[in-house]
């Protein structure tokens, strides 16, 4: 059975998405910007697949949705270290 929720997020994340490939040329003067992309595309195969499990092989699919969740947490978390990280000598 799928959420009403999980489904507005798919829909959210398909209007993001459009976004992002749109505007690829723009999001590339984003620090990195190469992470923050898989990060999302990561994400939203997660979101993908959160629909999917209420249609057929819920438990697999679970399984590869929280993968992919966490996957992208921790490019994220990379981004966030390469982008904002201080260096040494600054003010």
């Amino acid at each position: 059975m799928v959420n009403e929720n999980e489904v507005v997020m798919l829909l959210l994340c398909v209007g993001v998405f459009i976004f992002v490939i749109s505007k690829r040329h723009e999001c590339k003067r984003i620090p990195h910007s190469e992470l923050i992309l898989t990060a999302f595309y990561i994400f939203f195969a997660a979101v993908i697949l959160t629909v999917a499990e209420g249609f057929f092989s819920p438990v697999l699919l679970n399984i590869l949705e929280h993968l992919f969740y966490t996957c992208s947490s921790f490019i994220m978390l990379i981004w966030c270290g390469m982008t904002f990280r201080g260096n040494k000598g600054d003010g």
